[in-house]
């Protein structure tokens, strides 16, 4: 089992942080309006892709019931606006990745996507590093082990 572990994920693209639950208020007709949460459509749609690619990844491989440990690197594309000399420096790694998304956003929203598919749980996680990197090559790698 070792040898076919870690599992790497890899989702081409900018990489996205779960973004804030909304509110709607639902009227039934005869009683009180009832508010419901629903989480926004960007969301929805970069957790249903990350999905998708999970479960090509996994490729028949048992989900993983005991403590797990997850590695996500986002890599941020560099903004094309800045001097060829920022660029150079964020290839290096000497400048970083500081807005948004927040890197617990980015680990929020691929911990809940692997429930189901990687895992039974992210609660099953206990041990996690999330890095924020420039590249121009900008996508979300994770990796997932057993501990």
């Amino acid at each position: 089992m070792t040898d076919q572990w870690p599992l790497r994920i890899t989702l081409p693209g900018e990489p996205i942080g779960k973004g804030r639950p909304r509110v709607r208020v639902v009227a039934v007709a005869g009683k009180r309006p009832v508010p419901t949460l629903y989480s926004p459509k960007a969301t929805k749609d970069y957790e249903a892709a990350l999905r998708q690619v999970a479960a090509l990844a996994m490729r028949g491989r048992a989900v993983i019931s005991g403590p797990v440990c997850i590695v996500i690197r986002a890599y941020m594309g560099i903004p094309q606006s800045w001097s060829d000399r920022k660029k150079d420096q964020a290839r290096w790694g000497m400048v970083f990745p500081t807005g948004k998304p927040d890197w617990e956003n980015i680990a929020k929203g691929c911990c809940d996507s692997l429930n189901k598919i990687v895992y039974n749980d992210d609660a099953q996680i206990v041990m996690a590093t999330v890095r924020k990197i420039y590249d121009d090559n900008p996508r979300l790698e994770i990796g997932v082990s057993p501990v």
